[in-house]
């Protein structure tokens, strides 16, 4: 298959089916923690997650160099190979539950497994669905990752669905099915190795480019704040189980709408103003929590919150992508990198800090401010309205 269409299909398919994988360790929580089941303690299932973390950041840094050298469609078979082999992996484990010690080791390979795999498969599918749009590339990335942001919220519905935790080997089952076909015709592509991957000879990363890694470092410890403490922060603000969980859902809910939103609308509106200042309207939601934390009006400016940082992470890379378009895969790899770290600094930091939530609200509100500066600062003799 050759055709642009057929590319566009596949890659697409493949981002959602990324963020699927990328999930499946932390939708089988209860699974994991059940003491009939895995019998991990809370500790160890927090600890599943360093590999992750450390794979997900050494991947997309190496991703680039790998891409330049072996071209983007051998770099993504790895990555989907790596998911795949960790699915099928843990599907199988259902027949040696009862080798406890045995269980952990075997986990952390495959979170590594799955971290790596997605730090290589994201890395290349970004500029990879720049390049089939052309003209469009800030708003190809930003669909491609409203699509992942897609896939890591089925994950977590796939195991409610199936109910009974004892039925927890579905959830990996059918996600090595899915994914398996979905690379059974990933390899059937024709992907040509396109200058558009090509690194310089010999190049080094633009001061510019620095600052965009710090302000995705900034945005990380938001996100992570969120994905990681969410929950436990809504609750200490007042609300029960089920409305903290609701509101969780809103936020993510909220920055899926805003990608594919900028997506659509990014390609004939001129929307850098809003993307410049979506960092300062978030920074006044959480002021506005922090001054008047109403139990009712929580779950709404969670969903805006979400909303309004939806497009930071996803709007740098594809700025990015235009600013430097020599280097797209190493944009691509090192902001998915700066994400992960932090996220990485936040989820070990917050730990002890997860009840003092005026202190959490006061430090994200410092850290929307500076991302607001650094965009600004980053806005002087740019390409940002090519982006958006």
């Amino acid at each position: 298959m050759n055709s642009k269409l057929a590319k566009i299909i596949i890659v697409f398919l493949l981002a959602f089916f990324t963020g699927v994988n990328f999930v499946v360790f932390p939708a089988l929580g209860t699974a994991f923690t059940d003491s009939s089941l895995f019998g991990l303690l809370s500790s160890q299932f927090g600890n599943l997650f360093i590999p992750q973390v450390i794979c997900i950041i050494i991947s997309c840094l190496g991703a680039p160099f790998l891409v330049n050298k072996w071209g983007p469609k051998v770099v993504l078979a790895i990555g989907l190979l790596l998911m795949i082999i960790s699915t099928g992996v843990l599907w199988t484990l259902q027949f040696f539950i009862n080798d406890s010690s045995l269980l952990f080791p075997v986990l952390m390979i495959l979170v590594a497994f799955t971290g790596s795999g997605f730090g290589l498969c994201i890395t290349t599918l970004n500029p990879l669905a720049a390049s089939l749009f052309e003209n469009n590339k800030s708003s190809a990335i930003l669909i491609l990752q409203f699509l992942v942001g897609l896939g890591t919220s089925t994950a977590p519905l796939m195991m409610n669905l199936i109910g009974n935790v004892r039925n927890w080997m579905y959830v990996p089952g059918c996600i090595f099915i899915l994914v398996s076909m979905a690379f059974t015709a990933f390899l059937l592509l024709k992907l040509e190795k396109e200058t558009f991957f090509e690194l310089p000879g010999h190049f080094k990363i633009p001061p510019k480019l620095w600052l965009f890694f710090v302000t995705i470092v900034l945005y990380g410890c938001t996100e992570g704040t969120f994905g990681s403490f969410g929950a436990i922060i809504l609750k200490n603000q007042g609300l029960d189980n089920n409305k903290a969980s609701l509101g969780l859902s809103l936020f993510w809910g909220g920055m899926a709408l805003n990608r594919l939103l900028f997506g659509i609308f990014s390609k004939n509106k001129d929307l850098s103003y809003l993307f410049l200042f979506s960092p300062l309207i978030v920074a006044g939601l959480l002021l506005f929590l922090l001054l008047y934390p109403n139990v009712n009006s929580i779950v709404l400016m969670m969903f805006l919150i979400g909303f309004f940082m939806g497009s930071i992470f996803p709007g740098s890379i594809g700025w990015g992508t235009v600013e430097f378009p020599t280097l797209s895969v190493v944009v691509s790899g090192y902001l998915m990198a700066a994400n992960q770290v932090g996220t990485g600094i936040i989820t070990n930091v917050l730990g002890s800090l997860s009840n003092q939530t005026n202190i959490i609200f006061q430090f994200l509100i410092v850290c929307m401010i500076l991302i607001c500066l650094l965009l600004f600062y980053l806005k002087r003799n740019s390409k940002i309205k090519e982006a958006f």
